[in-house]
């Protein structure tokens, strides 16, 4: 009897620390944060408005990682990167799926929306398609004449038209998605699919934030009469789902009827549909539907908010312009304008850029995350089902990495060879964090020079980025910047005002944009945009 395992011992003391763990958990709290009501638990601590800055407070009177309940719904804010890297990077196979989506998913009906698909082999082929379509550097090097082309197109707009600053950025980045999108070159935004792009975009902004946040914490209310007082949110649903559809549908048909004529240009999505033999069944034509929002939206408005953030950043800050143009002026010279091989040569410009992401956040809060099964973190409990939202712009304001936040100095990112391993650069953690976005913690973003061991990129990450920098190293060179000049002979100096919504872009502003010199206006003279 002494060799044989005693299997009587083995289940009591397997009993012994179960019960040792269920106590132990149960005596874990969840992280601080403020007290709530019966029932409504936190409901009217939630932000209506600038999420990120109020999360940003709670933070200072609970710490970085703060907990919040409505409904009986958890919520974990994690306002540090270490949080965020700790949970969703380092334990991304907790959370990576996604919370519950109402008002995107069951009433605008978007099931095929990269950012609410749940985690598994669906967001896997999406993500794949996305990579393989935008996401390579062979793919990348074959777009790089659609941005020169618009880039100079974008260029003679300023010049005659600059009043119209932000019509003329929004075709730039419409043109170029379009066209690595569906094979579709347009010149001007009448254009029917621009116009329809645009009013499914700005009416599901609209419609998702701030009026029905409280959705996704009481899904319930989906199911009251559209006439009832208060749920005017279905039918402002039911327009931007009509909107959303006639887009999808619209761009489908277009890449159908072309690809069937032997017309379309090589494009995104004529390599998935060769995937389905050009006949996908109805099911995966919603699946391409549904990629093709994807990528029109994430390309168009975060890069759109961030070249807007650029033009407002130069117009308050002349001297950082200035130092910008005299190191194009001497790394490239000034008879041509900058391309993409110069990227590595022109440290300043991309600090610059990387300053422009960090200043003003395209997403101030990335889409929520999911956390999967009960976790512990910091001694804390944190339940399954809780939904997770990293505050990018918290981080971005955290004077640990980034002294005198709310200045716009982009030497912070000029630092001595043996210092850039305690870099941290915006563009290593704007994009997204976990497996969701991973893609190779090796990739070099704006700052080629210099690379972030914890950087991960989204899919599009790296054909935005080139998007915005060819944009702005382009009117860096050609253009001055500067505040425009009222009535009485004053400057207007543009306030750092930012409009609150879901992305995060520039209140309306004016600014004066000119060549730099007769030399630069000669050299703009010469340059073909068709």
């Amino acid at each position: 009897m002494s060799g044989e395992i005693p299997w009587k011992l083995v289940a009591l003391a397997v009993l012994v620390v179960t019960l040792v763990r269920l106590i132990t958990r149960k005596r874990l709290r969840h992280p601080p944060g403020p007290k709530g009501l019966p029932l409504l638990g936190n409901l009217f601590d939630l932000p209506k408005a600038y999420p990120e800055k109020t999360y940003a407070k709670l933070a200072k009177e609970y710490g970085d990682v703060v907990y919040l309940k409505v409904f009986g719904t958890s919520t974990v804010v994690l306002n540090s990167l270490e949080a965020a890297r700790d949970l969703l990077d380092k334990r991304s196979s907790k959370y990576s799926d996604r919370p519950p989506m109402t008002l995107l998913v069951d009433l605008i009906g978007q099931t095929s929306s990269l950012i609410a698909i749940p985690y598994g082999d669906r967001l896997r082929k999406h993500r794949k398609w996305l990579h393989d379509g935008v996401g390579n550097k062979t793919q990348l090097a074959s777009f790089q004449d659609i941005q020169r082309r618009e880039a100079r197109r974008l260029l003679h707009n300023l010049y005659d038209e600059p009043e119209h600053f932000r019509e003329h950025l929004h075709l730039y980045l419409a043109a170029v998605m379009l066209e690595i999108t569906y094979g579709k070159r347009v010149t001007s935004l009448d254009d029917e699919i621009v116009q329809m792009a645009e009013r499914a975009n700005e009416s599901s902004n609209a419609a998702g934030y701030p009026t029905t946040w409280l959705l996704d914490y009481f899904p319930s209310l989906r199911h009251l009469p559209s006439w009832m007082p208060g749920a005017g949110f279905k039918k402002e649903a039911a327009m931007v789902r009509k909107y959303v559809k006639d887009w999808k549908d619209t761009a489908f048909e277009m890449i159908r009827a072309e690809m069937v004529a032997g017309k379309i240009a090589p494009c995104m999505f004529s390599t998935i549909f060769s995937e389905f033999g050009g006949s996908p069944t109805p099911e995966q034509a919603e699946e391409i539907k549904g990629l093709g929002f994807n990528v029109y939206n994430a390309g168009l408005e975060t890069s759109r908010g961030t070249l807007l953030v650029f033009f407002l950043c130069m117009t308050r800050n002349p001297h950082v312009l200035r130092k910008a143009q005299e190191e194009i002026d001497r790394v490239v010279g000034k008879d041509r304008l900058p391309d993409f091989t110069d990227r590595e040569s022109l440290p300043y410009v991309n600090a610059l850029l990387e300053e422009v992401l960090r200043w003003n956040p395209g997403l101030p809060l990335p889409v929520p995350h999911r956390l999967m099964v009960d976790d512990e973190y910091r001694g804390y409990h944190l339940p399954a089902g809780s939904t997770v939202i990293a505050n990018n712009w918290a981080i971005t304001r955290d004077t640990r990495f980034f002294p005198d936040p709310e200045e716009f100095r982009p030497e912070r990112y000029l630092v001595p060879k043996e210092q850039r391993d305690e870099l941290l650069l915006p563009s290593s953690f704007l994009f997204g964090y976990g497996r969701r976005y991973a893609a190779s913690p090796s990739h070099s973003l704006i700052i080629i020079h210099i690379r972030s061991p914890a950087c991960r990129i989204c899919p599009g990450q790296l054909l935005a980025v080139a998007t915005v920098w060819l944009a702005v190293a382009n009117i860096i060179t050609l253009f001055d910047i500067s505040k425009e000049i009222d009535e009485l002979g004053n400057e207007i100096t543009p306030p750092a005002s930012f409009i609150s919504g879901f992305t995060s872009q520039p209140a309306p502003f004016v600014c004066r944009i000119r060549p730099r010199s007769d030399r630069a206006a000669k050299m703009l003279s010469t340059i073909d945009h068709m």
